[in-house]
């Protein structure tokens, strides 16, 4: 893959700023009857540790379209190309049945000696074709394998230590360079001081913030059809197309898929033939179940090399972790090369800036950190544009995890006043801004993006291309004047038990967006708990 190639993030279509009106009859509660429904339990959202797998849930029917091309006017038709919607990663120690023969069919198991990664898709998605992203595969066919392809970038950071790996070359490609397009910037400390709040960020420079090149990834895997060799049809439609992965098929792809991290790339010294990069041989398996209009996309991986020699049959000889991905590769192996490389480094090696993102692996000891349940993930899904971009950009982001909060601007977790009134002093502070307003008006109160598909800005939270106050939503304020308290009760009540009511009395705003605040994907009673400590906040 090329990884000079300089892909940016957008939207599309410019709107002016909204404005709410409240009107109609507005049903009334008393603040004691929502403390009395406390007691309903709420839905389960987010990570459950436990047995095997660990599982974790993102919310349902919430992709967007997020594109990245210069003007924003990349040809997609949601209509006849699906947007990618991740409902869900499983992850977990694996034991496989028979690994040399089918890796796939097992159990999860906690002295299983493989990671398996799932991912969980709504409706039927095509693994991708390719791009055009790299030297060998400069051919633009992202269909070839079906008309709703899916891409992106899945990131395991190992050893819980954000100061560790990262990508250098091209982190506007991952996580950390695309999430602020959703509206806000995600909770957590993983993510403080790291996340591209706008296309200004990408400076090249590992030692100054925000350090969106140090993500903390060991390893990602990735779904770029230049990466995919070859496919092998398990299960075919009846009556279907052989080439299309179809509603009811199952398919294994292979190719170069799991990689480690690019930033250790110059440092990682074991594998004379690797030059500092583990790119391994890996089978994804695609599978569509028509009960559930679903598709589940499948890694099994070996977490060390004893693992790996399974796949090769019983009797055969473990290789020793030689950091080379091209004989037998797993996880473990990876990591021993990083302890290696970090330790033999010579003082020079130890004085140039991108050294701080294996220097922690110095005195690390990879078997503790074969625990996937364990790892952080995010993911940043996707699909290509229709027709190649003359600009070089190849993709529109559609779903992440983890999400952020709409409005949400210093990742605390919910949108506040504390956020707007941040919104505010950037609209004052950059109104005719030569360089960012393209509207050249310092007096009309908003900024008119330039260039806003490229040079994304978080507080562009509806992704417009217009950064107004109005684009900030309060979750919890459901009487959209910006402010949670009492005064929200009713109208909290009227978005839960009449949602169609509170549309037509609140200026069309969506329940769901405002009062979804247990960011579950849905407005329902897991939602009465979390919204009554926001009234009680005030």
């Amino acid at each position: 893959m090329n990884r000079n190639s300089d892909i940016w993030g957008g939207a599309a279509g410019r709107s002016s700023s909204r404005c709410h009106v409240l009107a109609g009859r507005r049903r009334r509660i008393t603040f004691d009857i929502v403390i009395a429904w406390l007691g309903v339990s709420t839905l389960f959202a987010g990570a459950s540790r436990g047995d095997q797998p660990l599982t974790i849930l993102d919310a349902p029917e919430d992709a967007v379209i997020r594109r990245t091309d210069l003007g924003a006017d990349g040809f997609i038709d949601p209509g006849l190309q699906r947007l990618p919607d991740l409902l869900q990663i499983r992850m977990g120690k694996f034991a496989p049945d028979d690994p040399s023969d089918d890796r796939f069919t097992g159990s999860w198991d906690d002295s299983g000696g493989f990671a398996r990664v799932d991912l969980v898709f709504e409706g039927v998605v095509n693994p991708p074709g390719p791009v055009g992203l790299s030297d060998h595969s400069p051919v633009y066919d992202p269909f070839k394998y079906g008309p709703n392809p899916v891409v992106g970038f899945i990131e395991f950071d190992m050893d819980d230590n954000v100061d560790t790996g990262g990508e250098l070359n091209a982190p506007q490609y991952r996580y950390l360079g695309n999430v602020a397009r959703f509206g806000g910037i995600p909770a957590g400390a993983a993510f403080v001081d790291r996340v591209a709040r706008d296309g200004f960020a990408f400076d090249g420079f590992v030692t100054t913030p925000p350090f969106v090149d140090r993500s903390g990834e060991e390893f990602h895997w990735v779904l770029l059809g230049e990466e995919i060799s070859s496919r092998e049809v398990k299960r075919e439609r009846e009556n279907g197309i052989p080439a299309i992965f179809e509603a009811g098929e199952k398919w294994i792809v292979e190719g170069k898929l799991m990689h480690r991290a690019h930033g250790f790339g110059d440092f990682a010294l074991m594998c004379f033939d690797a030059e500092g990069e583990y790119e391994a041989e890996v089978k994804l398996l695609f599978t569509h179940r028509e009960n559930t209009d679903q598709t589940t996309i499948s890694l099994v991986y070996p977490l060390t090399n004893t693992a790996s020699a399974s796949l090769q049959g019983s009797g055969t000889n473990v290789a020793p972790n030689d950091g080379c991905p091209d004989d037998q590769n797993s996880v473990e192996e990876g990591l021993v090369d990083l302890q290696f490389s970090a330790t033999i480094a010579d003082a020079g090696t130890r004085l140039l800036p991108e050294f701080q993102l294996i220097a922690g692996w110095e005195f690390e000891t990879p078997a503790d950190y074969l625990e996937p349940d364990a790892w952080r993930v995010t993911a940043l899904m996707g699909t290509p544009y229709g027709n190649p971009k003359p600009d070089g950009s190849r993709f529109i982001w559609t779903d992440v995890y983890p999400s952020p909060t709409p409005g949400d601007f210093d990742g605390d977790g919910v949108s506040t006043p504390l956020d707007t009134q941040a919104l505010n002093q950037f609209v004052a502070h950059n109104d005719g801004n030569a360089m960012l307003d393209a509207d050249g008006d310092g007096s009309n109160g908003s900024i008119l993006w330039t260039d806003f598909a490229q040079g994304f800005c978080v507080f562009d939270e509806d992704y417009d291309g217009v950064v107004v106050s109005g684009d900030v939503v309060v979750l919890g304020d459901m009487d959209i004047n910006l402010v949670v308290d009492v005064e929200d009760i009713d109208d909290f009540v009227l978005a839960l038990l009449d949602p169609e009511a509170y549309v037509v009395t609140h200026n069309n705003e969506d329940p769901i967006l405002r009062g979804d605040v247990n960011v579950d994907g849905l407005l329902d009673s897991g939602d009465i708990q979390e919204f009554a400590a926001l009234v009680l906040q005030q």
